[in-house]
């Protein structure tokens, strides 16, 4: 079928250098005619091919979706192991007083790279999109590396505290001074934590562990002396139990608190963070260990 170009067939009827006919006359009713019909002619090819650049400027804008999440993900894949720097190499960087971008990223280049191929109709309305993109992306940027950061100083931290709690099961229990200078460096280390939550967690967490690593040097070092300070009927009913044969208790249920009228449950400060269970298992582990011996 063949086509009229826009151009042509945007004209109505040419009159001017031709024979002109009055308009009652059938020869000028039917040149009307012809040049009303050429109009609506033209009117449906533009309708059509707009219609048709705004299909076209979609699936382009849907294939650019496709490469930003791309790049966002291998993007992630290579970023450190802190996020560090993450989301300004995938969206630059806006100055927040002007809106204007003032370090353009990748996804800049992609999509500057995606306009000359959106119909010229459409050209316009796809630029406007450029900053809503923009802004949707950089949240989602700003979530990952902060995320992946958090992650970063977790790990971190947990590296840090197995080497400070291995030197204080390692090392003299009676030695306060050394126990609390690694007990303010974990502190300190815990304060430069960007996240209070994790911060605090953190805190709750190191406590706990510093006491079991001591009462693990206690054990180590005096088991006896462990079971006073643990001070729990467990610790009792385990060295019983491990006198008698038995492995999952005193035979006859004998606490040594009630041998002992001295019997301490907190006879170390140091100890005072320990957790419920914690304190069971090393009582435990301290009886068993002075009835080995």
């Amino acid at each position: 079928m063949a086509t009229i170009p826009l151009q042509l067939a945007q004209r109505r009827l040419d009159t001017g250098s031709v024979v002109s006919y009055p308009n009652s006359s059938p020869v000028g009713a039917a040149m009307q005619g012809f040049g009303d019909e050429l109009s609506a002619v033209a009117e449906r090819f533009r309708q059509q091919k707009q219609q048709q650049d705004a299909f076209d400027a979609e699936v382009i804008g849907r294939e650019l979706n496709g490469q930003i999440a791309q790049a966002e993900k291998e993007a992630i894949q290579n970023a450190p192991a802190d996020g560090r720097g993450l989301h300004d190499s995938m969206y630059g960087q806006v100055d927040p007083r002007t809106d204007g971008v003032i370090k353009p990223g990748l996804f800049d280049k992609i999509f500057d790279s995606t306009v000359p191929k959106v119909p010229e109709s459409e050209r316009a309305n796809f630029i406007r999109k450029k900053e809503a993109l923009r802004l949707a992306g950089s949240a989602r940027m700003a979530a990952q590396q902060y995320a992946r950061r958090q992650d970063y100083e977790q790990a971190e931290w947990s590296k840090a505290q197995d080497a400070y709690t291995k030197v204080i099961a390692q090392s003299d229990p009676d030695d306060t001074a050394a126990f609390e200078a690694i007990r303010q460096s974990g502190f300190g280390f815990i304060a430069r934590m960007g996240n209070p939550v994790a911060r605090q967690l953190a805190e709750t967490g190191w406590r706990s562990n510093t006491a079991k690593a001591l009462a693990q040097a206690m054990i180590a070092q005096d088991p006896g002396r462990a079971v006073e300070l643990l001070g729990a009927a467990a610790a009792a009913k385990a060295t019983d139990g491990a006198i008698d044969g038995e492995t999952t208790g005193a035979k006859d249920g004998t606490d040594l608190s009630a041998k002992n009228p001295n019997w301490s449950a907190s006879g170390d400060d140091r100890l005072a963070d320990l957790r419920p269970d914690d304190r069971v298992a090393l009582a435990w582990q301290a009886g068993a260990s002075v009835a080995q011996n």
